[in-house]
Formats: structure tokens, C-alpha cells, sequence
């Protein structure tokens, strides 16, 4: 059977992908505005001159409409250059990430980690729609890094996702100095001291 050209909703009837764009982008525009405490159904509703309703038949929260606006905006922080070496592309990614949190993404998430120590349905919604797929790609990385010997085989894989990428998220979260290319390059190298091959 051929497929719906348009994704539906709950009732049946196509969804208005315009609209349905313009309401992620006025929940976007909305935590920039007041934060995300001070988001809500209605006033997304009211932004996107819709009601409440229209939202409430494709989210189920605010937390469901905000990460799905959100994690529209993360592509290329969710992205592994091309390079021969594991370790390479990592260190690559990690420039990414640090340059679109320099930007808006990392604006709206600076206040949506913020929020999330408050608001148990936002934090579930970071960890499994950021935090976990992200990981994952990490892992995936390091395994084939060590694979190529790139990396020892014995190195805890989880620690190491840290030791590259909670430096990262510090500096967002404290803004005690710039996220730059020189501080994340200084980043990669010390952690990659501790688990770095013996034959690299």
C-alpha cells in the first residue's frame, strides 16, 4: 500500500507541516523569552494563533513540544565529520558541538538543563531524546577507535565519553569562559592522554 504523503494526527486528517513547524518554532522563540518555566500550552497556542487543542493532539506537555523543537535544531551538533581515524572524527565533532553551543542551541540548552533540576518531565525528555542518542554515537566511536587500536582496549568507554565532553558542558552551564576551538582541542588532548594506545 502506498504511503500518506503527509504524516496524520491523532484524528486522521493530514498535519499542516507549515503550522506544526510555526508552533515548535514559537515554543523555541517562547524559552528564549520568558524560560522554560515560563512556557505553557496556552501561550504557544496564543503565539502561533491556534488552540490550545490543535497542540494538545500532537504533544502531550510543554517538555514534549519543547525537546521535539529542540532536538529539530540539533543537527549539526549530532554530526561526525568524515576522517580515516575514530579519534579524529571524535575531536572533529567535539568542535561542532562546541561551535553550535556558542550559538542558539546552546542558549536553549543551557536553560532547558537549567530547568530540568525542576522539572522531572523535562529532564526524562533531554535524557532520552539528547543526552542517550548522543552517547551512543560516542560509543560507537570509541569502539571502533578501539578496534583500530587508536585507544586501549581496556579503557571504560563511559568515563571516557566524559572526560571528552563534561568539560564542554561545564563551560555552558557556568559560562565561566568561552567554549573555543583552542579550550576543546586542549580538551581532546588531556583526555586523550588517559586512554590513548600504547602503540599510537
Amino acid at each position: 500500500m502506498r504511503k500518506a504523503a503527509k504524516q496524520q494526527t491523532k484524528g486522521g486528517r493530514p498535519r499542516n507541516e507549515r503550522l506544526h513547524q510555526a508552533m515548535l518554532d514559537a515554543a523555541l522563540d517562547l524559552v528564549l523569552e520568558v524560560g522554560f518555566r515560563g512556557v505553557t500550552i496556552e501561550g504557544i497556542a496564543a503565539k502561533t494563533g491556534v488552540g490550545k487543542t490543535t497542540l494538545y493532539r500532537r504533544w502531550p506537555n510543554k517538555a514534549a513540544v519543547v525537546m521535539e523543537a529542540f532536538c529539530g535544531l540539533r543537527g549539526p551538533a549530532s554530526r561526525f565529520p568524515e576522517n580515516a581515524l575514530a579519534m579524529e572524527r571524535l575531536r572533529l565533532q567535539m568542535q561542532v558541538t562546541a561551535k553550535a553551543f556558542r550559538g542558539k542551541l546552546g542558549a536553549l540548552l543551557k536553560a532547558l538543563m537549567a530547568e530540568a533540576q525542576f522539572d522531572p518531565e523535562l529532564a526524562k525528555a533531554i535524557r532520552e531524546k539528547w543526552t542517550l542518542p548522543r552517547r551512543k554515537l560516542v560509543h560507537e566511536i570509541l569502539q571502533e577507535a578501539i578496534r583500530n587500536g587508536e585507544v586501549r582496549a581496556d579503557i571504560d568507554i563511559d568515563a571516557a565519553i566524559d572526560a571528552f565532553y563534561a568539560p564542554i558542558y561545564y563551560r555552558l552551564q557556568t559560562g565561566i569562559a568561552p567554549i573555543s576551538e583552542t579550550y576543546v582541542n586542549s580538551v581532546f588532548q588531556q583526555a586523550m592522554e588517559g586512554q590513548r594506545s600504547r602503540k599510537s
